[in-house]
């Protein structure tokens, strides 16, 4: 048993890249994961060994992310951290899905507080397995926040501009989130303490979002807030505007909840757009407005957006297309009398839009700039939920007819797809 984990020579590892190419087939899923690190790196360009395991294996992607455009210096340091982690016998090297993370410790692992071969994968679970090595290496006292540590299994900072890397390193060292420079907005201190309670599965933009409503005891718009518009996007500096909007709800009585979205998009639309002929206003303002006022500007929006069709005057052409996400479609029981397939041109988004009488048309430039997916849920050819999903591969809506949630078996569909194309499902939807 010593041998197998034995470091093969630069010879040997010549000769099997020899016998490799004559034979056509290399068997590097029976080798041991210290062999299988040694030999990664005893290829000497990316498209050798793509040729010879394929881009995306576990291997191909751990190349690709931990190897492949680095310095001889940098490829000593990911060869030493992937080695102890493959002699520590972790399943985190199986998963090309995280290979991605692995290539971030790399990067950062001359960065540690301890050793790797001090750390032990206590639990079978790679997410639980990263999580809990991020923590040996990188946080100092235990108390670098769980929503931080637990984004390294989905990068989930990506579309914030944040480095995950870099804050964890900051925090772990016991300072505070106040004064990492990484940061697009400032925080008060009640702000970071907030912060810091939002729970373990959010994002650093839902944590923010936790911390704000937090502080105004509004904690109960949570979930309705992070469906909205505001559980999407950036953090900027104007969302004093769109808090405000959170307490013209609840100042109103007797107002659905559900409706809190729908007006956010109708607010948006006419602050950085502009509806039918007006102009974009960024002044806006709900000053002076009542709830049934801005519910009706809302209704006679989406009313307006139904019959877009009809209207010659459109500016944009309802042929304009776009590529799209790399999400694939479903087609789901035997007869295939369930589909979910993606909407590509505006003229898509606004027939879903008419047909189940909400507001999809208006993310065409989102859908444009590649900002969103959306996709429908058909059952027998007849459009019944409206999905979107963002670049991170997260469906982060879902929505029916006049915006209503998913029935039962709509779930069910959506739950099926979700397996096949490897997405996930926003704990919000």
């Amino acid at each position: 048993m010593s041998n197998r984990n034995k470091p093969i020579s630069a010879h040997a590892a010549s000769t099997q890249r020899a016998i490799t190419v004559l034979t056509g087939h290399i068997n590097w899923r029976k080798w041991s994961p210290v062999r299988q690190i040694e030999f990664l790196f005893s290829f000497e360009s990316a498209p050798d060994i793509y040729a010879q395991i394929g881009l995306n294996s576990p291997l191909g992607q751990l190349y690709l992310h931990c190897v492949d455009n680095r310095s001889k210096l940098e490829a000593r340091q990911s060869k030493a951290f992937l080695l102890a982690l493959a002699e520590r016998r972790s399943t985190l090297l199986d998963r090309p899905d995280l290979a991605g993370a692995l290539g971030a410790l790399c990067t950062n692992y001359p960065s540690r507080l301890r050793e790797l071969a001090d750390w032990t994968p206590h639990r079978k679970n790679v997410h639980a397995q990263l999580e809990s090595l991020v923590r040996h290496l990188f946080d100092q006292y235990g108390d670098v926040p769980a929503w931080v540590i637990g984004a390294w299994t989905a990068t989930r900072t990506a579309n914030l501009g944040l480095n995950l890397a870099e804050l964890t390193i900051h925090l772990g060292r016991g300072r505070s989130l106040r004064s990492f420079s990484g940061l697009p907005v400032p925080l008060t201190k009640r702000l970071e303490h907030e912060m810091r309670q939002a729970p373990a599965s959010c994002t650093v933009l839902e944590a923010y979002r936790y911390a704000q409503l937090a502080v105004r005891d509004a904690l109960d718009w949570f979930g309705v807030v992070l469906e909205s518009r505001m559980g999407r996007g950036e953090l900027d500096r104007g969302d004093d505007f769109w808090l405000g909007v959170v307490d013209f709800f609840r100042a109103a009585p007797m107002v659905d909840y559900r409706q809190f979205g729908p007006v956010c998009d109708w607010i948006h639309q006419k602050r950085r757009v502009g509806i039918g002929p007006e102009p974009p206003q960024p002044g806006f303002s709900l000053r002076g407005r009542t709830m049934a006022s801005v519910l009706a500007h809302t209704a006679a929006w989406h009313r307006s957006l139904a019959r877009l069709r009809g209207h010659t005057s459109s500016t944009l052409p309802f042929e304009t297309a776009w590529e799209g996400l790399a999400v694939p479609d479903f087609a789901g029981s035997d007869e295939g009398r369930v589909r979910i397939t993606q909407l590509t041109t505006f003229g898509q988004l606004v027939e879903e839009g008419r047909t189940l009488q909400h507001c999809v048309a208006s993310y065409v430039d989102s859908c444009r700039k590649g900002r969103c997916g959306i996709f429908s849920l058909r059952i027998d050819c007849r459009p019944v939920v409206t999905l979107e999903v963002s670049p991170e591969r997260l469906v982060v809506q879902a929505r029916g007819r006049h915006n209503r949630s998913m029935a039962a078996d709509e779930r069910f569909w959506v739950n099926r797809w979700l397996g096949e194309a490897r997405l996930a499902l926003s704990k919000h939807v």
